[in-house]
């Protein structure tokens, strides 16, 4: 009879004193005792789910049609987990620093000056009087941008994060770059969309998959699936 497994019970079936190993793998939790040895095999425990982890491994997915499914992986984190929730890709890290990177450096001018920049007191001027941005939203602009960055960097609250700087982004290309055209303008400041195009395409990747594996939303994914 099929199981609905949270991730607590499913780590009492790791295998050892007598227990037998169960893993789960995207959703499903698979009897897995024939190969797991003392609760371990290449690396990996019993009673874990290794959806992410398992592509470090030598086998492909297939393996598992091999074991019987004994039930199903419960999310019993809600709307915690969604924020936290990471992809299995190792490589978004590369994605998400250079994305962290320009957001902060450009957020680093917009609030210290640094780089060149104008500083708090010089973007305000430019959003409130300039573009007519209130200047409370102008504030949120320059802070979304700067701690932002730092958060993409850290793989932190990626999820939320991307998705206001996505809306941030959208903001200055509707108020600033879309009269200029399409295409960066390298001989004076009148740029086109193209670049916040593909900062708000790259945020909106991050909103959909999360921080990748190599996070810290990751270490919180993993702590609250253990309370659970």
């Amino acid at each position: 009879m099929s199981k609905k497994f949270n991730f607590k019970e499913l780590s009492i079936y790791n295998g050892l004193k007598g227990k037998p190993a169960y893993v789960a793998f995207k959703g499903k939790v698979y009897d897995v005792s024939k190969v797991f040895q003392n609760g371990e095999h290449a690396g990996f425990k019993a009673g874990t789910d290794l959806t992410l982890d398992f592509a470090k491994g030598p086998h492909q997915e297939d393996i598992f049609n091999n074991f019987p499914v004994v039930g199903t992986l419960a999310d019993n984190n809600g709307i915690v987990q969604k924020i936290f929730g990471v992809s299995a890709q190792q490589a978004d890290l590369w994605l998400r620093l250079a994305l962290g990177i320009v957001f902060f450096a450009h957020g680093a001018q917009k609030l210290l000056g640094w780089f060149g920049g104008y500083g708090w007191e010089g973007t305000m001027g430019y959003f409130t009087q300039t573009l007519q941005i209130p200047a409370s939203l102008a504030a949120v602009s320059i802070l979304v941008e700067f701690f932002g960055g730092i958060a993409i960097i850290l793989g932190l609250l990626t999820r939320p994060v991307a998705a206001a700087l996505s809306v941030s982004m959208l903001v200055a290309a509707f108020k600033v770059h879309l009269a200029n055209g399409f295409f960066l303008d390298l001989a004076g400041p009148a740029d086109g969309i193209e670049y916040v195009l593909v900062l708000i395409l790259l945020s909106l990747y991050f909103v959909v998959k999360g921080a990748g594996t190599i996070s810290f939303d990751r270490l919180i994914s993993d702590s609250l699936s253990r309370q659970n």
